[in-house]
């Protein structure tokens, strides 16, 4: 106890002494309205870089201990709502270790706080801190007071060292020069004077703090022995805790009963996926079938319409014989050559009837053809669409339930297929305190796409749940490795590749952190009004001209946040009222948005919002969005 007694009373003695240096060199003139001013100002010439664009805010920070220049910069926000084309949002912090990234963080010296931990906490962020007070060249931007006017002086390198810049002219009129920053701090003899009478003052105000600080020594002692009561309360929880593990070892002989069941249905859904790949064989025969009698169908129609045509024109010439013949009866100087006219015509008529009533019956006969290859077709499509729906099943039963989780994490799952079965498909398992999440989108859709689902779905089943591999950017590698494999695919091949996009998360909950790695598919995640976009790498899970391997990213997780995984098909659908495509950029501004509702209500709003959209229009792709709050 001792030890800790003299590590308060030194951190108390080096606060004052830091009080006392900061009332000393401390600068007067400053008025909250004018660094309100200051600070809304230099936010117009300092450029972020093309990053700058995916921020949705743009946000000032204050590390302060009091409001009255946060309530400046409010009623300063109502005239000025916006800064660089985004809206202004303001936060304040009340100690260092609470700094979030923002894109301007001011601190004044007189606080008391800490610059070298605020710098720590920055590092890696484009912040423009903005200080006041400070050594020359110590912050970015800091203010000072020169014959009771308001200057600043910038720190050029330790800007562009941050991946920032500022306007040529807005540092025109900065302090450049240490001389012209030592001119600024001559301090008289009358000055002197006060600043001694103040340390006077503050030495009494440590030996006041000193008597507190026994006063508190006092109280650490108390406290020790209420420790020693706790460690023996502890003891007597690792008794019941030890009890805890022989009931565990029990359950785990139940745990291996339940794997020898899970290897016989494994078996039983190896034997299904033999019954589907016949299916598969027997639906291609049967479609090619289909096509040689759509050919023939096709052959006769021509013929059927060449043959009428002819019968069309033999009726105008029978009506011109006619005619003639009408005409030959009223000619009586002509009538014994109309005699012999008409009796050839009855013979070329008579020939011409045998014909007609020839090709009539041919016709009568390609029309029963017709009708009959109709009807095969008819129950041949029958018998597709039952395979396809026996697919279906299959497929379904393959994918986990979403209750693996669902007493773990709020979320919801918007699954729209295009067809009957989908290209597109999502995968959870749990091991430990890791839970793996997954959003795939395969190549096609329909059929074809469904196979290659399965596909992803079995590999998964044996990288997670067999191997045990547990990073996403080693599963998606293992995955690639497998498709690969299994569809015997070639690096210089000009044919298109097969292979799926996807995203891949896994929740670790000892650890609070989220790990994640994507193929061409990115991660969304909102926090505290504010979306962040993790992108993917720009190769699929499959042979592609670049094979570099997958980026992991880390991030800490906090109680509240959502994120969110898809498949293209949401924002490539048409729609609207010009039938244009929902685009990314929506997709973002509609999940903020709605950030604060529950998960389950999201889910149903985005399909509301998703229908609204395509209104009459054909849905393009399949749609897979699965949004998980912490």
């Amino acid at each position: 106890m001792d030890k800790h007694t003299g590590f308060l009373r030194s951190g108390i003695l080096i606060l004052i002494l830091f009080l006392t240096v900061n009332k000393i060199s401390g600068q007067e003139g400053f008025e909250n309205p004018t660094r309100a001013v200051y600070v809304f100002d230099m936010a117009r010439y300092i450029d972020y870089g093309p990053g700058f664009a995916d921020s949705s805010v743009f946000k000032i920070g204050l590390l302060d201990n009091n409001y009255e220049l946060f309530y400046e910069m409010g009623n300063l926000k109502m005239t000025r709502k916006t800064i660089q084309n985004k809206p202004v949002q303001l936060v304040l912090f009340r100690s260092e270790d609470k700094i979030i990234h923002t894109q301007i963080l001011y601190v004044n010296k007189t606080s008391g706080f800490n610059l070298n931990k605020i710098k720590e906490k920055l590092e890696g962020h484009q912040t423009m801190l903005i200080t006041e007070g400070y050594e020359f060249r110590e912050s970015m931007i800091n203010f000072v007071v020169f014959n009771g006017k308001p200057r600043f002086e910038a720190n050029e390198d330790m800007i562009k060292k941050a991946g920032m810049s500022v306007n040529q002219n807005f540092l025109f009129s900065a302090i450049k020069t240490k001389e012209d920053w030592e001119n600024l701090f001559v301090i008289t003899d009358a000055d002197l004077q006060v600043q001694k009478e103040t340390v006077r003052q503050q030495q009494l105000e440590i030996e006041r703090q000193k008597a507190e600080i026994l006063r508190q020594k006092a109280l650490l002692d108390s406290l020790d022995k209420e420790i020693t009561l706790k460690e023996k309360t502890l003891l007597e929880k690792q008794k019941v805790l030890n009890a805890q593990m022989v009931q565990i070892s029990k359950q785990k002989g139940e745990i291996s009963v339940q794997q020898k069941t899970i290897i016989v249905q494994q078996q039983e859904v190896q034997v299904q996926k033999d019954t589907l790949t016949d299916q598969r064989q027997k639906i291609g025969l049967q479609i090619a079938k289909i096509n040689d009698q759509l050919k023939k169908i096709s052959d006769q129609e021509s013929k059927i319409k060449l043959q009428l045509a002819t019968l069309e024109k033999q009726k105008l010439i029978l009506y011109f014989v006619l005619l003639a013949l009408l005409l030959v009866s009223f000619l009586g100087y002509y009538i014994y050559r109309g005699y012999k006219i008409k009796k050839e015509a009855n013979i070329k008529l008579e020939e011409k009837n045998r014909t007609i009533s020839l090709q009539k019956d041919e016709i009568e006969e390609q029309k029963n053809l017709a009708e009959a290859q109709r009807d095969q077709i008819a129950y041949q499509k029958k018998h597709i669409t039952d395979s396809i729906m026996y697919a279906k099943r299959i497929q379904t039963a393959l994918i986990p339930s979403l209750e693996l989780f669902s007493d773990k994490l709020e979320h919801f799952v918007l699954y729209k297929p295009l067809a009957i079965v989908s290209g597109d498909f999502y995968w959870v398992s749990s091991q430990g305190s890791k839970q793996v999440i997954i959003v795939a989108d395969c190549t096609g859709h329909g059929v074809p796409g469904a196979f290659m689902s399965m596909l992803g779905v079995t590999m998964l089943n044996e990288i997670v749940n067999g191997k045990h591999i547990l990073v996403p950017d080693q599963i998606i590698e293992h995955l690639r490795q497998g498709v690969i494999k299994s569809l015997n695919q070639v690096a210089d091949e000009d044919s298109v590749k097969d292979g799926m996009d996807i995203s891949v998360c896994v929740v670790d909950f000892s650890e609070n952190t989220l790990l994640y790695a994507g193929a061409n598919n990115p991660l969304y995640v909102v926090r505290g009004g504010e979306l962040v976009h993790y992108r993917a790498d720009k190769m699929p899970a499959s042979i592609h001209y670049r094979m570099l391997p997958f980026t992991l990213h880390k991030i800490d997780l906090h109680k509240g946040d959502s994120f969110y995984i898809f498949s293209d098909g949401f924002a490539d659908q048409f729609g609207g009222p010009v039938q244009k495509k929902f685009m990314s950029m929506k997709l973002k501004e509609t999940l903020v948005a709605m950030a604060g509702q529950p998960m389950l209500k999201q889910g149903e709003r985005l399909n509301e919002i998703f229908e609204g959209w395509r209104g009459e229009s054909p849905q393009v792709d399949d749609v897979t969005l699965l949004g998980v709050r912490y």
